[in-house]
C-alpha cells in the first residue's frame, strides 16, 4: 500500500540570508503563504470554503478531519510534514546550499506540482529573518524512498515524471532486539496538559500510534494493523538507557522546554508495533512534528 512521498529540495542561496536556530516553521511559512497566493480563492480562509478538499493550500494546511477518525474538526493532524536542515547556523552566505525535505502522506501527494512551484517561488521571493532575507535557487528537487535508498529526479530546470513512493512494506522491516530512537530535532510531548519525561516505551508508543493510525485512516483510506496488539506488544519493549538534555523555545511568548537526544529500548518487536515505530521516522512525533520537531531515526545496536 502506497503511503507516502518523500521530497528534497537542494537549494542555493544566491544572496547572504539569515535564518533561525530552528527553520521549519520559516519554511512551513514561506511555502504555505506562496501556495496560498497561487491557488486559493478564498484569501486563507478555508471555514465555509467548498473547494477545501481540491485546494493544494487548503487540502495540505488547513483540511479538516473527513469524518474517518474523529467528527469534522479543523485541528486535525495535517498530510505533510517539514524536515528542515538539523543545525542550528543562522548566517547563509552567497552560494551556500540549503537542503530540506517535505513529506507528502496519501492522497495530499496529488498536489506535487503545486509544492514545487511554491518552493520555486519562495526563492524567487527569499527566505530569511525580518534582519536579512536571501533569495534562493532551486537547484534539485527529488523523490526519495530512504529505506530502500531510491531517488528520482523531480526537478532539475525541467520537470520530470517520477513513481518513486513509500509504501507499507517499506515501513515493516525488521529491526533488531534492542534499538536506539536517535532524535535529528527536538521533541515534546505532553500529556494531560504537562510535559511527558518518563520514557518508558509504554509512554512514547500512545504517540507513534495515534499518528500513524490518523493519517493511514485519513489520507491512505485504511489502518492495517491490530491497534490493540500493537498497544499489548509495546509493553514487552524496555527502555535501557537514555542521553537526553533540555531544550527551551519561546512559543506565543512562553517557553516551552522540548527534549533531545537518543533513547535506547530492548525487545521482541511484532509487526503491528514495528509499523508506526517506522513510520514515525517520516511523520515525527510530538507537539509541532509538522514543523520539523519530534523527528528521528531508529537504529539497530
Amino acid at each position: 500500500m502506497r503511503i507516502a512521498k518523500l521530497y528534497t529540495f537542494e537549494m542555493e542561496f544566491r544572496e547572504r540570508a539569515k535564518l533561525p536556530r530552528w527553520k521549519g516553521n520559516l519554511i512551513r511559512g514561506a511555502i504555505g503563504m506562496h501556495l496560498m497566493r497561487k491557488f486559493c480563492i478564498s484569501d486563507g480562509d478555508c471555514s465555509n470554503c467548498n473547494l477545501i478538499f481540491r485546494c493544494p493550500y487548503g487540502y495540505i494546511y488547513r483540511t479538516p478531519s473527513k469524518g474517518l477518525v474523529l467528527r469534522k474538526i479543523s485541528g486535525f493532524t495535517k498530510p505533510y510534514v517539514i524536515k528542515p536542515p538539523p543545525d542550528e547556523r543562522t548566517e547563509f552566505s552567497e552560494g551556500e546550499e540549503f537542503k530540506f525535505s517535505i513529506v507528502l502522506f496519501g492522497d495530499s501527494a496529488k498536489f506535487e506540482k503545486q509544492l514545487l512551484s511554491a518552493v520555486l517561488e519562495m526563492g524567487r521571493k527569499g527566505l530569511g529573518t525580518k534582519e536579512r532575507r536571501g533569495r534562493l535557487e532551486l537547484r534539485r528537487a527529488c523523490v526519495e524512498n530512504p529505506f530502500l535508498r531510491r531517488k528520482e529526479i523531480l526537478y532539475e530546470g525541467d520537470l520530470y515524471d517520477s513513481d518513486i513512493w513509500i509504501s507499507t512494506k517499506d515501513v515493516s522491516g525488521r529491526i533488531g532486539s534492542t534499538f536506539m530512537l536517535r532524535f535529528i530535532t527536538p521533541f515534546r510531548l505532553v500529556r494531560d496538559g504537562n510535559l511527558v519525561r518518563d520514557l518508558d516505551f509504554r509512554n512514547l508508543f500512545p504517540f507513534m500510534l495515534r499518528k500513524y493510525s490518523a493519517l493511514m485512516q485519513q489520507y491512505v483510506g485504511a489502518l492495517d494493523i491490530d491497534v490493540r496488539r500493537a498497544l499489548g506488544d509495546s509493553l514487552g519493549i524496555r527502555l535501557r538507557g537514555e542521553r537526553l538534555r533540555e531544550v527551551t523555545f519561546k512559543y506565543k511568548g512562553e517557553d516551552q522546554t522540548f527534549l533531545s537526544g537518543d533513547l535506547v529500548y530492548s525487545g521482541r518487536s511484532s509487526l503491528h508495533m514495528r509499523r508506526p515505530l517506522l513510520f514515525c521516522q517520516l511523520s515525527h512525533i510530538g507537539k509541532r512534528s509538522s514543523f520539523g520537531f519530534g523527528w528521528y531515526e531508529v537504529i539497530s545496536v
